[in-house]
């Protein structure tokens, strides 16, 4: 029972909207007509993605740098992903894309409804900026084609004609159009907008362009951007690829080239040493006919030619660092790269490669802007600051240096003194041949540094490899056609649902039963259809109208109420006038009558009686007569209605000066008593409860209460009223009469109205 109310109430809550299926329908209709125009004429935005693999200069830039420099901590620059990134990303990057594909220029053509823009094969001709103002371009730009050689050339209202090929200026300026060799003319206009490509470049950078790892924390990057012309955007991004590669390698020949120059200068010192050396020995042997050294003393020699080595390896680090010192000191070479001179100290190699990593990023800005520009001179102090972090550092590496060089020297002492016991002469071709094996050791290590350097520059790979060619999706990024049709469908449903929901929350009217839902016990005894003549009376003998049965359901209904020996007292009221409560009293008691049972309608409206008046019946005398003491007699004053033999009405009589207290007299008890006597159902007519409180004075003598809700007439806040009355039991076993339903409110069943059981609380 409990499922079956559910169930009923969440068919009226349904209704409004199922009777209206066809505005639903009409709505979704034409959403989806409307996202259909929307997907015909927007341009749609494209997807191009790109996998990247970032390559590790440690492990695979070339076998050559990994073993030639490795000893001498040359290109051991720090390569993260993070980097990377950001250097794809970065706006001189994207700039100089930008500029290399002549995006400072866009061509259209106008179309109804619609601008298309060319780019590529479908443009018919090229513009090439010769001059341009600093100022925006607020006026449109227009060319048309007027003979093989010469165009039209419209800005804002000003119209001229040029020749292809040639400059031509307006409006400060000054551009050459160049027509595709393989166009003849064109038919439309072609109108072009001057772009600033710092501002798209910018646009890139702040996140149309895309970098990211495929997988956290690995080599391989996801480059993707969109374009409403996926040729474009697949330009793009292959020129920004190959971009950043051939930067990448101009970047490690560059470093790789200071290095070269140093090993240079370092080779025509040590030769011109290794001269000296090798003639010194030759003369000696020459001069003191010495061929051949001891055994023993030939390990000491060893020993001490082994520090001596060391100690030539500690000058030249000594000498890097004063040459390194001499080259930040020198004026010239203020915005100069700093060659990487084989340190071993790692925080000095850092800060060297930061050093030039600054300087190329300060330079390539240059390219672009100017000295006083915030971000040039912003690389300018950090270049400067670095400088300074470098000269400190230097002096720290230098005294380092100066320790280890006292400690070889001292070692080195140890083994010179044990030499010294040798023959004078052997001990001099023997340092002499020392001196000699040092300088020949460092300069062939030196000249294979060279070679292997010199032959790295030409075998420099890029920093990255393409795994994915950029490529364009199937589909468009945006709109999605699916989900624009979907969200079509879903607002062309929820449209009509909101303006339904809202024009029942906006009228304060009752509409139809659900709107007793929320009073919580309330209990409908019936629906009553609406009654379209002036005539009260609905019910006739043998009648078989919608309305007839609709009164004979509330007759079954009432019947299911009866208690054996209880003879049935009714009342019936409403909130306002104008409800119905006087017709549905003549008509439920024309319906009681017709089952042969002796009943009595009493006019106990005593303020504004309708009753007699809608049965075309006058009285004198009657209820208000017999409760002010005026008469004794009731049944002289109940009339007989001829329209049924069984039903009989007592009036109200003259209307009385104090109803209330009328009502609260011992005489209204002993009425009903008399009548009670008589009479197999007693309906009582009384006034609104909504004005008056009468009908709750007479609610002790009713075994029933009815109260009346009219469709479309009753007001939603005066539902509070019956909320009360329920909640608070004022009137006894009240049930609800929903009256005056049309077809807007009637729920679906064979009547137009309610079956035994079917109301929400139905009985």
């Amino acid at each position: 029972m409990k499922q079956s109310k559910i169930s009923q109430e969440t068919k009226h809550r349904i209704l409004p909207y199922a009777r209206r299926w066809y505005v639903f329908a009409i709505s979704i209709v034409l959403c989806l007509s409307i996202a259909w125009l929307y997907l015909s004429y927007v341009t749609p935005i494209y997807s191009i993605n790109s996998t990247l693999l970032i390559i590790d200069d440690k492990k695979g830039d070339g076998i050559l740098k990994a073993t030639a420099f490795s000893d001498l901590n040359m290109f051991q620059e720090t390569k993260t992903v993070d980097n990377e990134i950001e250097i794809l990303r970065s706006k001189d990057l994207i700039e100089k894309v930008l500029r290399n594909l002549k995006m400072d220029v866009s061509y259209f053509i106008e179309e109804p409804f619609k601008r298309t823009e060319l780019y590529g094969r479908k443009q018919p001709i090229e513009v090439i900026i010769v001059k341009k103002g600093n100022g925006p371009i607020n006026k449109k730009i227009s060319i048309s084609s007027l003979t093989d050689s010469t165009f039209n050339f419209q800005y804002g209202k000003v119209s001229i004609v040029g020749s292809y090929n040639l400059p031509i200026s307006q409006g400060g300026i000054t551009l050459k159009i160049n027509r595709r060799a393989e166009v003849a003319q064109f038919a439309k206009p072609v109108i072009i907008e001057l772009k600033n490509v710092e501002a798209m470049a910018a646009m890139y950078s702040d996140g149309k362009l895309q970098v990211n790892p495929v997988i956290k924390e690995s080599n391989t990057l996801r480059v993707s951007t969109t374009d409403a012309i996926p040729e474009r955007g697949v330009a793009i991004l292959s020129h920004l690829i190959q971009t950043y590669n051939q930067e990448n390698i101009e970047r490690k020949n560059e470093k790789a080239m200071g290095t070269v120059n140093f090993i240079d200068q370092r080779l025509k010192i040590l030769g011109r040493d290794l001269s000296g050396v090798e003639g010194e020995v030759e003369n000696y042997k020459q001069q003191n006919g010495v061929t051949e050294i001891a055994a023993g003393t030939q390990v000491n020699l060893n020993k001490s030619a082994e520090y001596g080595q060391l100690i030539e390896t500690n000058n030249i680090q000594v000498g890097v660092i004063n040459t390194l010192a001499n080259y930040l000191n020198n004026p010239d070479n203020q915005f100069r790269i700093v060659p990487s001179m084989g340190l071993k100290d790692p925080v000095l190699n850092t800060l060297v490669t930061r050093f030039n990593d600054l300087q190329m990023e300060r330079n390539r800005m240059l390219s672009t802007a100017k000295l006083t520009n915030p971000l040039v001179e912003e690389l300018t102090e950090q270049v400067n600051g670095l400088k300074q972090s470098i000269r400190e550092n230097l002096a720290n590496v230098k005294k380092g240096v100066q320790i280890e060089q006292d400690f070889l020297k001292s070692n080195s002492s140890r083994y010179t003194s044990r030499i010294r016991s040798v023959p004078a002469l052997e001990r001099g071709l023997l340092q002499r041949g020392r001196e000699q094996t040092v300088k020949t050791n460092l300069y062939e290590y030196l000249l294979q540094k060279r070679e292997e350097t010199a032959l790295s520059l030409s075998a420099t790979i890029p920093s990255s490899e393409v795994i994915d060619r950029p490529a364009v999706g199937l589909n468009p990024d945006f709109p999605k056609k699916q989900l624009t049709y979907l969200l079509g469908g879903i607002l062309g449903f929820l449209i009509p649902l909101g303006s339904i929901y809202a024009a029942g929350s906006l009228r304060p009217k009752v509409i139809s039963p659900a709107s007793l839902y929320e009073i919580k016990g309330v209990k409908i005894l019936g629906e009553l259809t609406h009654h379209a003549t002036s005539n009260p009376i609905a019910v006739k003998e043998g009648s078989t109208t919608v309305i007839s049965e609709l009164f004979r359901f509330i007759r079954m209904n009432i019947g299911h109420l009866d208690k054996p020996g209880l003879k049935q007292t009714i009342l019936v009221t409403s909130c306002m006038q104008g409800e119905g409560k006087t017709f549905v009293s003549i008509n439920l008691g024309l319906t009681l009558a017709q089952l042969n049972k002796k009943v009595l309608i009493l006019e106990f409206d005593l303020r504004k009686p309708d009753l007699l008046n809608k049965l075309e019946m006058t009285q004198k005398n009657g209820i208000a007569t017999f409760l002010s003491g005026q008469t004794d007699e009731l049944r002289c004053n109940i009339l007989p209605y001829s329209g049924s033999t069984n039903l009989d009405v007592l009036g109200c009589g003259p209307l009385p000066n104090n109803p209330a207290e009328l009502l609260f007299s011992e005489r209204v008890g002993q009425l009903f008593k008399n009548v009670k006597e008589l009479y197999d159902y007693v309906i009582i007519d009384t006034s609104p409860v909504g004005y008056v409180a009468d009908a709750f004075s007479l609610a002790a003598y009713a075994d029933l209460s009815i109260f009346l809700v009219r469709y479309n007439y009753t007001n939603l806040s005066q539902l509070q009223i019956l909320k009360d009355i329920n909640e608070n039991n004022k009137l006894g076993n009240m049930m609800v009469v929903l009256n005056d339903a049309k077809q807007g409110n009637r729920s679906a069943y064979a009547y137009g109205g309610y079956g035994y059981g079917q109301g929400r609380h139905s009985v």
